[in-house]
């Protein structure tokens, strides 16, 4: 089932039944399929000014991520295996055989774990800011930040995630970029 809103004026974005969940996506352009996969703590919106430059020479694909945006945050863990099924249901029903990627960050992790499952499904891949796994050391930093988010909500993050994201000056100098990131 499909169910159409819109997006920056821009395009309609549309809702999808797949993997359990209802998936926000958006499709624009036309030229081979492109997905842009975003990263944690944002949405589709965040490729806005690079998604209406490929439109002109792709159909591009964004998503919002299972519990980011418009699309369904089901209680419970989500695992990047549960992701990327949740992408190949969207794929499958947009009847998208190859793509190319785009993953930025925890989109790029997304894009690793779908390759291993699917890798014909790919013509190429733009993994930006990402890795396939972190390291033991790094489990403290990303349970502190879970707890946060669980016990004050995702706004007590937004602060030192653009301080991490963004330097100050550009903060500053550019408050249309950060600006979405806050939201």
């Amino acid at each position: 089932m499909h169910r159409a809103g819109k997006i920056q004026g821009t395009a309609s974005t549309m809702k999808i039944k797949t993997n359990g969940i209802e998936l926000n996506y958006v499709v624009e352009g036309n030229g081979p399929w492109l997905v842009m996969s975003h990263s944690l703590a944002c949405d589709l919106s965040m490729w806005d000014e690079q998604a209406a430059v490929l439109r002109r020479n792709f159909k591009v694909l964004r998503f919002d991520t299972r519990g980011h945006g418009a699309s369904d945050a089901p209680e419970g863990e989500y695992t990047l295996d549960m992701m990327a099924y949740d992408v190949h249901g969207l794929l499958q029903a947009l009847s998208v055989e190859r793509c190319h990627w785009v993953g930025l960050s925890m989109g790029g992790m997304i894009g690793q774990t779908f390759a291993l499952k699917f890798p014909a499904m790919f013509a190429s891949m733009v993994l930006a800011d990402t890795t396939s796994r972190y390291a033991p050391e790094a489990l403290p930093l990303w349970q502190g930040r879970i707890k946060t988010a669980q016990d004050k909500g995702m706004e007590a993050l937004v602060e030192t995630t653009l301080q991490r994201w963004f330097t100050e000056p550009f903060r500053k100098t550019r408050p249309e970029v950060t600006a979405p990131v806050s939201a």
